[in-house]
């Protein structure tokens, strides 16, 4: 909570120029900013505090409406922008993130595989800002991860960082220089979309061999034999040969797509998140090794390669900092 000085309850002495100068300068440098987090089975909405670095004030979470598409999704993001506004004073901007291919420009959605509705041209941030009277910011979700495990997670203090979402499909963002790089029109990061096969599986975006298609929560769950990948993981620590042998692989054909970023643009960090991420040093073992085969032109033993500090609220965290920058 934040205590509020009025200038009344200053000492006498202390209101001078320089006092009220102080005091100015206090209300800029705090500030809060709202995130909302839209996947097909929950809302999560986050508040972030900043000042000198930022954290996390408050956070809440409840079914995603989707009884009427995109309308009823829409709907209940300013329900619950107004809401957050209506119960936490000082809010001064909104940040959402959401899967699938967007126009982040444009605050704009084009396609959204995972939520029922027609997604093409929905202007998902006029909507919310009008409905606040703020500005609002669209970003995808995984973008939002890696601004969220950077500012407050595993990603701090790392000068260029990779964060990798592992779950139905697999996800990326990149921090570089200490800032998101998003790329023509918002592209730059989708690490799932990579090739590794050339003439291997055909993924969804319509190429073949996307790493996607090797390391998704359904590629690995198969290829462990087991019909998911929470059991596949419980599976392989239980010393099914098999299982474990499927997160292997998994997790070197990710080394080979961290080799890959990691050459071209020179990260110091790889962060891991989303469901699959459980999986922890069995995935991150192999990705690892992968470094050291691969990579020769820097020193890989400097990279750290990690799981996620932030959880189930990443994605708000990083919607919310997008939406303050």
């Amino acid at each position: 909570m934040i205590v509020r000085i009025r200038d009344a309850e200053l000492p006498r002495r202390n209101r001078t120029k320089h006092g009220d100068d102080h005091q100015r300068h206090y209300k800029r440098a705090m500030s809060r900013h709202l995130g909302l987090d839209v996947g097909g089975t929950n809302l999560k909405w986050a508040v972030v505090e900043r000042d000198v670095e930022p954290r996390l004030l408050k956070t809440g979470r409840l079914p995603t409406d989707t009884h009427e598409g995109e309308q009823s999704v829409v709907g209940q993001l300013r329900d619950v922008a107004r809401s957050v506004f209506g119960d936490l004073d000082g809010i001064e901007s909104v940040g959402v993130g959401m899967p699938g291919v967007l126009d982040p420009a444009a605050g704009m959605t084009r396609f959204i595989p995972n939520i029922p509705g027609n997604w093409d041209g929905v202007h998902v941030t006029d909507e919310v800002g009008r409905a606040v009277g703020s500005r609002c910011r669209l970003i995808n979700d995984a973008r939002a991860f890696a601004l969220a495990e950077h500012g407050l997670g595993a990603g701090r203090g790392a000068t260029s960082m990779l964060g990798i979402t592992l779950g139905t499909g697999v996800g990326g963002g990149l921090i570089l220089d200490g800032r998101l790089h998003l790329g023509y029109q918002g592209t730059a990061g989708e690490f799932g979309h990579q090739t590794i096969l050339p003439d291997g599986p055909r993924c969804g975006c319509g190429n073949r061999g996307c790493l996607e298609t090797l390391a998704r929560a359904d590629a690995i769950a198969s290829a462990c034999g087991q019909p998911s990948v929470e059991e596949a993981v419980a599976a392989a620590r239980a010393g099914d040969l098999r299982a474990q042998e499927g997160l292997r692989d998994a997790g070197r054909y990710l080394g080979i797509g961290v080799s890959n970023v990691v050459v071209l643009v020179g990260v110091d960090r790889v962060v891991l998140g989303g469901g699959v991420a459980a999986a922890g040093e069995m995935l991150l073992e192999p990705i690892r090794e992968e470094l050291q085969r691969r990579v020769h032109v820097t020193d890989v033993v400097r990279i750290k390669v990690v799981c996620g500090e932030l959880g189930i609220w990443a994605g708000a965290i990083g919607a919310a900092l997008h939406g303050a920058a």
